[in-house]
């Protein structure tokens, strides 16, 4: 219902936008959707880090694509104390992308290392059940916590803003955001954590790891290119 992969796709000259200088294009096609994603939580909806400079804010699942472009992106609007939760072995990585701290979430929760009224906003790349709840206890007033995946709190605060923010690929603004992105990837402030390829004809084995919800990077479809007699064919179709 909402896309598929194919060796061709068609696209507006206004949509389009230059790949950043210093990105491989499986990098370069591995970015839009998490980086898209983590700028508009935060920029738009995670107001902590872009409005007050210096705010404190845990990435819930720093190590998957999404929370590593979050991590990433929260230092560059402006947040200085960035809590990432992650493995143990991913905690290392974690830090290197800008985490002041890294949670173990195997072994530590969160929500009781992290103080009660010390957190600016809080970002949720995870969707573990009762994580807003948690947040609520967390937040100071004026706080801000954004779901990409999870549940709205069931006794929210009225003093703290709660959203579930999903992304689209259709967003008319996205082409404008690109250009903000292409600026972070350029001045190194934004960069591909890792990315593991799968082959198109194992496409099926891709989502399997990626619904288990342990995904370390990002996940990318290696797509075989079209041969040139079938491409007459498909663009006079």
């Amino acid at each position: 219902e909402n896309g598929a992969y194919g060796q061709v796709a068609v696209a507006l000259e206004s949509q389009l936008g230059p790949l950043p200088e210093n990105l491989e294009f499986d990098e370069a096609a591995a970015l839009p959707k998490v980086a898209l994603t983590s700028y508009k939580a935060l920029a738009r909806h995670g107001g902590a880090p872009s409005s007050r400079r210096n705010g404190s804010a845990p990435v819930l699942g720093g190590s998957g694509g999404t929370g590593a472009a979050g991590i990433q992106i929260a230092r560059a609007l402006g947040a200085t104390r960035v809590v990432a939760t992650t493995s143990a072995a991913n905690a290392g990585c974690a830090r290197g992308l800008g985490a002041a701290e890294a949670v173990d979430y195997r072994s530590q929760d969160w929500w009781e290392v992290l103080a009660d009224g010390s957190l600016d906003a809080v970002y949720d790349t995870v969707g573990q059940a009762g994580t807003g709840d948690r947040a609520m206890r967390k937040l100071k007033s004026g706080g801000y916590y954004v779901t990409i995946v999870g549940a709205l709190p069931s006794a929210p605060r009225e003093d703290v803003r709660s959203t579930m923010f999903i992304n689209s690929n259709t967003n008319l603004d996205n082409l404008g955001l690109l250009e903000t992105l292409r600026e972070l990837v350029e001045t190194d402030k934004l960069r591909m954590r890792r990315l593991k390829a799968y082959p198109l004809k194992d496409i099926l084995a891709a989502f399997q790891e990626s619904g288990e919800g342990h995904v370390d990077g990002k996940l990318i479809i290696e797509v075989p290119p079209m041969p040139l007699r079938s491409r007459h064919v498909e663009l006079l179709l």
